[in-house]
């Protein structure tokens, strides 16, 4: 097995060469008629741009391994993500964003502290565990808020009539509108559900592809995987439940109206 201080450095022609797919699949695409050749470039130019700088940083404070830098990077990280998470949800729902961002910052630091300490055996603030942990935790506690509350608002504005008809007969908001929220709930932690059940079979996961890549037994690297999947089913799930509990807070009055 490769060791890890021997992965192959693709260097910077091997990323040219790669880009070359991006300019191929945009060549043919333009030949059957799309146009996505701005936002093609774009991505590649905004994906490049942010990888090197995010590796140029890591690698700065990997080298140094000081809590209080690995605390800094995890904070921008879940600043960055509640910031964009109340950006789409703006669009039904306003002023979620600095909501979301507490929610994720909590879920973030109790799921991580848990399965760095007790799941992997992690002592300290290690940056070459949190870091990457905590991103992968991040990003899908992003997308499984965003999920819950926009199905949530969206399906709440659509049966607004039914909603007041409920709340007419003195049912609370909670037991108004519980069918939208387990609706909600499911849509956000569907992905993750899916992607457990064919993890193996169908494709090998990032984490275990990572790991695998850079030099880790197979074994080893199912343990991983199988760790991280667990963990973000839990993120997920408890993330999405705490922004709908906070999402049907704000969809209604003192009155128990809907503010849709």
């Amino acid at each position: 097995m490769i060791g890890a201080a021997q992965v192959i450095d693709p260097g910077w022609l091997g990323i040219a060469a790669a880009s070359l797919l991006m300019l191929a699949l945009l060549g043919v695409a333009l030949a059957f008629g799309v146009n996505m050749v701005k936002d093609g470039l774009i991505a590649t130019a905004r994906a490049t741009v942010q990888l090197l700088a995010v590796g140029l940083i890591l690698g700065w404070v990997f080298a140094r391994e000081q809590w209080w830098a690995v605390v800094l990077v995890l904070l921008v990280m879940t600043s960055i993500a509640g910031f964009t998470a109340g950006r789409k949800v703006n669009r039904v729902l306003k002023r979620m964003a600095p909501l979301i961002t507490l929610i994720l910052a909590g879920v973030t630091a109790l799921t991580l502290l848990y399965v760095t300490q007790a799941a992997v055996g992690v002592r300290g603030f290690t940056a070459q565990y949190f870091i990457p942990i905590g991103g992968i935790l991040l990003g899908n506690a992003m997308t499984a808020a965003v999920l819950a509350a926009t199905r949530y608002a969206e399906d709440l504005r659509e049966q607004r009539e039914k909603v007041e008809a409920a709340l007419a007969l003195g049912a609370s908001p909670a037991q108004a509108t519980r069918e939208m929220l387990r609706r909600a709930f499911t849509g956000a932690v569907t992905p993750v559900i899916n992607a457990m059940l064919i993890a193996g079979i169908v494709k090998l996961p990032g984490v275990m592809t990572g790991t695998l890549l850079g030099g880790v037994e197979p074994l080893t690297a199912a343990k991983y995987q199988l760790v991280v999947m667990f963990m973000l089913v839990f993120g997920d799930g408890l993330t999405a439940l705490l922004v709908l509990a906070a999402v049907r807070r704000r969809a209604f009055t003192r009155a128990m109206q809907p503010r849709l």
